[in-house]
């Protein structure tokens, strides 16, 4: 009982329990106070990326609401917001998305720009960038894109393609997405499209979905149920649309190909595909592997 013991537990909430019953029987005993959560968080470094105190915050600056927007829509418009403005400029965001307070820290690193002011309340999360100048590119020319290959054709997976796609586009990014098989739905006009065809191919239209929308579910699609409920809760909550998401990328300019190969043995004709998609092969994808450093089958 004469030594000093050292309590701590992930949240801090059992070990404080355990200190108050040790320290009743008499020993010495220091608890960790948050947990070794809060510990590992302290020394995280992508985490103690704060606020830098040292630059002012300029009366003279723009000030924009994405409150309801959810991930990546907060980031992908600071993105646009902050390539109209001078270097040494300042912009503030309000943003109601958790995932914010994390995602913008992780963006101001990526980018090089200077998170001025960051906080959080009732009203939600309040930042204040300031524009810096583009980051030197290092001598080795180290990779530094994202491809993703999109083979699966249900709504949910596509969606989280086109969400991780915009995000990286945001982080500054080059994003090459290579439609493929059943992913290449997702191209698909907003508006069906009627072509004419004959044999398989016209087998393959009637059992594949017109447009993006019709896409199915991966999981609980109960005859497209699923679907209608998926996107009734996505627009309730303010998520954007899968066609919403590909004007976006489209927008960031991201590169969208369409896989040639996959589009003759499933029948599907380019006017029934988006004006601005890029059609190639492997061979293509491939190339622009060689510029990536991150690589996503979806």
């Amino acid at each position: 009982k004469n030594t000093t013991y050292f309590v701590h537990c992930k949240s801090g909430t059992r070990s404080a329990k355990a200190s108050e019953y040790l320290a009743e029987q008499g020993y010495d005993i220091v608890n960790l106070d948050g947990g070794y959560k809060a510990y590992e968080a302290k020394n995280d470094d992508d985490n103690t990326l704060e606020e830098n105190t040292n630059v002012a915050i300029k009366a003279e600056r723009k000030q924009f609401n994405y409150s309801g927007l959810q991930c990546p829509g907060p980031i992908v418009n600071i993105s646009k917001e902050v390539k109209n403005i001078e270097v040494g400029e300042q912009i503030e965001v309000t943003v109601t998305d958790p995932g914010f307070l994390s995602d913008i820290k992780s963006w101001v690193k990526q980018t090089g720009h200077t998170l001025v002011k960051l906080d959080e309340s009732n009203h939600g999360i309040n930042a204040i960038i300031q524009k810096e100048k583009p980051k030197d590119l290092e001598v080795n020319h180290t990779a530094k894109g994202t491809t993703i290959v999109l083979f699966s054709g249900e709504l949910d997976k596509a969606v989280a393609a086109m969400i991780i796609a915009n995000g990286a586009k945001a982080a500054g990014r080059d994003v090459t997405i290579f439609f493929t098989f059943w992913g290449l739905n997702a191209l698909k006009k907003n508006q069906s499209v009627h072509v004419k065809k004959q044999g398989i191919a016209k087998m393959f239209d009637l059992m594949l979905p017109k447009t993006p929308v019709r896409m199915p579910l991966s999981k609980m699609n109960m005859f497209g149920l699923g679907n209608i409920m998926m996107r009734y809760v996505m627009k309730k909550k303010n998520v954007d649309s899968l066609p919403s998401l590909i004007d976006q990328a489209i927008d960031q300019d991201i590169k969208l190909i369409a896989c040639t190969m996959s589009m003759d043995v499933m029948g599907i004709q380019k006017e029934e595909l988006r004006d601005e998609v890029e059609y190639g092969g492997v061979g293509t994808y491939i190339g622009d592997t060689e510029n990536a450093n991150h690589n996503l089958f979806i």
